[in-house]
């Protein structure tokens, strides 16, 4: 008798709200542990602008139990991984261990969300990093020209600040008020701890139980909660002195929850998601304008947007965004050939497989749905979801998405362009 997937996932809320999802992946040697937080830069005031990035780092700076650099090799000397992440709607703290090493795993995951000091020199010492971090996306052309897009588009909105704040807000921060952000936010009806690998449920249950405090009884936190972002089509040429023109187009795309997210991730795959996609063979094989282009959907929770991106000489912008209109109009009067359709199913198939053999991948999987939808996605659903998706569909949210009302340019760099230059459709 063979066990479903579903079979292989398991969930429990304990009395305080914390949520556990796990997933038993038997013939893995590694476990993979995170701790995930509905908390980031959306989530922030202006003046708070940067805080979850900033905890982030601090929680890494010692805690009442364990010092930095105890924090730092407490795994590694077990051949295992600790890091974090911070993101728009999120922060994710994830350790990836041996089987053996679970029980320590959870035990330093729980201390950095738990208990961290939030030491006033450890904070000022911080706070100089934060900003050479800072210095580093700025040098970063394709980096920093999102944080920019996105200020564009939802300006003055929750989505538009950036995730690692400004050096104004960073330069402002004060410990004391990072660490009330801290305990305002950071309780278990906030948090989502997910698991994949060889696991015993009961047994994660009760170490869970054991190593995150507080877990039977219910706590004062602020609900995550926020108003939602809108979207704001723009046009704008900012110089920088960079040798590339980073060109970003975008257009309002779909939140996380959209019946047409499947659709539109289909099509943006057909578009710029490889090296057999669209714009990669006319923009960089057939008329050598970059190096790369790329296309992806990126949804949230209330908005979303596609964006096309690519870097290349000043000269050959005009050019290229011609190029760029004349594949949209193609996507938006034809139906893709069944056959470039199998192709990027086939594609997104395969990559998917691919990433659920690993533990990590697998992990976060299930800590973003969990956040995200509130239940478990098999990748048979998704798989099935993406399999579904015909031409006409295709068709069809190519034309919701791709309208002139709706379209955004940013170019980045030396040129004199001008946004009224800018037009696609």
């Amino acid at each position: 008798m063979t066990t479903s997937k579903i079979e292989l996932y398991q969930q429990h809320t304990f009395p305080n709200g914390l949520r556990l999802v796990a997933e038993n992946h038997a013939h893995a040697r590694s476990v993979a542990i995170g701790v995930w937080v509905k908390l980031g830069s959306s989530y922030e005031s202006r003046e708070e602008n940067g805080a979850s990035h900033f905890i982030e780092h601090m929680v890494f700076k010692g805690t009442k139990r364990r010092r930095a650099d105890e924090i730092a090799t407490v795994l590694e000397a077990r051949g295992g991984d600790l890091n974090a992440f911070t993101d728009r709607e999120y922060t994710c703290f994830h350790a990836t261990v041996l089987q053996e090493d679970v029980e320590l795993a959870i035990d330093v995951l729980s201390d950095l969300v738990s208990e961290p000091l939030f030491d006033k020199k450890q904070f000022d010492r911080e706070k100089r990093v934060l900003l050479q971090e800072l210095a580093m996306i700025e040098d970063s052309p394709d980096e920093w020209a999102f944080d920019v897009f996105a200020g564009m588009i939802w300006r003055g909105e929750p989505l538009g600040q950036p995730v690692i704040g400004t050096r104004k807000t960073i330069g402002k921060m004060k410990v004391g008020k990072l660490e009330q952000f801290f305990q305002d936010h950071y309780g278990p009806e906030n948090m989502v701890v997910s698991v994949a690998g060889a696991i015993d449920f009961e047994a994660l249950k009760a170490l869970v139980g054991k190593s995150f405090s507080g877990t039977g009884e219910k706590q004062k936190v602020i609900p995550s909660k926020r108003l939602p972002s809108r979207y704001r089509a723009t046009r704008k040429c900012e110089q920088a002195d960079i040798e590339q023109q980073h060109v970003l187009l975008g257009y309002q795309g779909v939140e996380l929850t959209h019946p047409s997210r499947y659709d539109a991730v289909v099509l943006s795959v057909y578009l710029g998601g490889g090296m057999g996609s669209r714009l990669f063979q006319e923009v960089r094989e057939n008329a050598a304008l970059a190096y790369s282009v790329d296309a992806e959907l990126l949804p949230y929770s209330d908005s979303g947007v596609l964006v096309i991106y690519a870097g290349m000489e000043s000269k050959s912008v005009r050019k290229y965004l011609e190029i760029v209109a004349a594949e949209i109009e193609k996507v938006k009067l034809n139906e893709i050939p069944i056959e470039h359709l199998d192709r990027v199913k086939g594609q997104i198939r395969g990559s998917i497989l691919l990433a659920s053999e690993l533990m990590d991948s697998r992990q976060e999987s299930l800590g973003r749905n969990e956040l995200v939808f509130g239940r478990y996605v098999s990748i048979e659903e998704i798989i099935k979801a993406i399999e579904m998706v015909d031409p006409v569909r295709v068709k069809k949210v190519a034309n919701q998405i791709f309208q002139r009302k709706a379209e955004s340019i940013l170019c980045l760099g030396r040129s004199r362009l001008k946004p009224k230059q800018l037009e696609v459709l």
